[in-house]
C-alpha cells in the first residue's frame, strides 16, 4: 500500500481498510489496546508477587481477586506506581508517535533478554552447547540487529524504557544486598542455638505453660526476639519452637513437603515451612499440618514472637556515597507486616523490637 501510495505513511494502519471501515477499526484497536494493557498490568502484579517470594521486593500487599485460580493477584502499590508511571509518560511524550522510540527499545531489548533466558532454559534441560548455541545464536544475532538500529533512537526518547529498567534493577538489587548484608550482619552478633540450649538448667529460666513461636531467618542461631523476651520476662514457654519460612526456586510446594520439624531437647524444636514462589504463605494454615508429624500445637496456648528491628546508618563515609543505604531503610519501611504477611492472628503476636545500625 505505502508503494502504491506514499501519502499514505501518515496513517499507515487505518489506511488499510476502505473509508467505510475506519470506525470499526477504531473499535478493534481500542479493544487491543485494552487487552495489552490489562496484559501488561496483570504481569506486572504476577512479577511483582513472585519477586517478593524470592526475595527481590519488600513484603507488599496482595489481593486474590479469585478464590479458584491463584495467579489472580492485585497488588495495590504496584498498581498505584503503574499509574502514576502513565501519567507522566502521557504528559511527556504526548502522542504515539513520539512513544515510538521508547517502544522499539523495549521490545527489541525484551526479545533479546528472552532468547538470552531460553537459552539458559534449554540447557538446563538438557541441550547440548553445540545444540543450543547455533540455535539460541541465531535468533540472538536477530534480536541484537533490531535493538543496534534502536539503539540510535536514545536521544528521541529509547532513553525512558533504560531508565525505567535502571530503576527497577537498582531497587531489587539493592534490596537483595541490603537483607545479605543485614543477615550476615546478624549472623556475627548471634548465638549458636545448640550453645543456647546447653546453657539452659531445669531451674532457670521459668518454664511457663505453653508454646512460644519465634520467627527466624537462620535455625542454627537464636533469634534476637527470644533474647529479648528472656531478657524481659526471665521466663520461657514449656516449648519453644523456632520458625523460618523459606520460599524455593519452584512454582509450588507440595504438602509433604511443606514442613519439616526437628526436636533439639530442652523443649526447644526447629521448624522449616516452604513455599513455593507461586504459594501463598498462610502459617495458620501450615501449622495444621502439624498433626500429620505428631507434632500438636493448641493455637489457643501458643504466642508468635516477632522480631521488628529500626534501621539506622553509620555516620562514617561521604554522604553520597551511602544512597544504597539509605534507599534499602526506605524500602524495609515500606515492607508490609510480617503478621499480615504470613496470615497470622494479631492477637497472638508478641513484637519485639530493637536497632541495628548499617
Amino acid at each position: 500500500m505505502l508503494l502504491g501510495d506514499p501519502d499514505a505513511i501518515e496513517h499507515p494502519f487505518y489506511r488499510l481498510v476502505p473509508q467505510w471501515g475506519l470506525y470499526p477499526l477504531v473499535v478493534l484497536a481500542t479493544l487491543a489496546t485494552i487487552i495489552a494493557s490489562q496484559a501488561v498490568i496483570s504481569g506486572a502484579f504476577s512479577l511483582s508477587r513472585q519477586a517478593v517470594q524470592l526475595g527481590y521486593l519488600p513484603r507488599l500487599e496482595v489481593r486474590h481477586t479469585s478464590a479458584t485460580e491463584i495467579g489472580q493477584v492485585y497488588v495495590p502499590p504496584i498498581n498505584w506506581g503503574l499509574l502514576i508511571a502513565v501519567i507522566l509518560l502521557v504528559f511527556y511524550f504526548q502522542s504515539s508517535d513520539n512513544l515510538g522510540a521508547a517502544y522499539g527499545i523495549a521490545v527489541s531489548g525484551m526479545m533479546l533478554i528472552t532468547t538470552c533466558l531460553a537459552f539458559l532454559y534449554m540447557r538446563r534441560q538438557g541441550w547440548s552447547l553445540a545444540l543450543a548455541l547455533p540455535v539460541f545464536g541465531f535468533f540472538a544475532l536477530v534480536d541484537l540487529t533490531f535493538l543496534s538500529a534502536n539503539m540510535l533512537k536514545i536521544a528521541e526518547g529509547g532513553w525512558f524504557p533504560v531508565v525505567v529498567a535502571a530503576l527497577v534493577f537498582s531497587i531489587m538489587g539493592t534490596w537483595w544486598r541490603g537483607r545479605r548484608m543485614l543477615a550476615e550482619q546478624r549472623a556475627r552478633d548471634a548465638m549458636p542455638l545448640s550453645q543456647f540450649v546447653d546453657m539452659l538448667n531445669p531451674e532457670r529460666p521459668v518454664r511457663v505453660p505453653g508454646t512460644a513461636i519465634f520467627m527466624a531467618r537462620d535455625l542454627s542461631q537464636v533469634p534476637g526476639a527470644l533474647l529479648h523476651a528472656l531478657k524481659h520476662n526471665k521466663a520461657l514457654h514449656e516449648r519453644v519452637v523456632m520458625m523460618q519460612v523459606d520460599t524455593e526456586d519452584v512454582p509450588h510446594v507440595t504438602d509433604d513437603r511443606r514442613l519439616e520439624i526437628h526436636e533439639i531437647g530442652k523443649g526447644f524444636y526447629t521448624m522449616c515451612v516452604r513455599y513455593g514462589f507461586m504459594d501463598e504463605p498462610n502459617i495458620m494454615r501450615a501449622l495444621a499440618l502439624c498433626r500429620v508429624q505428631h507434632f500438636h500445637i493448641n493455637l489457643m496456648d501458643t504466642s508468635f514472637y516477632i522480631g521488628r528491628e529500626k534501621l539506622r546508618s553509620r555516620r562514617s563515609g561521604l554522604p553520597f556515597l551511602r544512597w544504597r543505604d539509605r534507599l534499602f531503610m526506605f524500602l524495609n519501611s515500606l515492607a508490609l507486616d510480617a503478621t499480615e504477611f504470613f496470615r497470622i492472628p494479631p492477637n497472638r503476636v508478641v513484637e519485639l523490637g530493637g536497632q541495628i545500625e548499617i
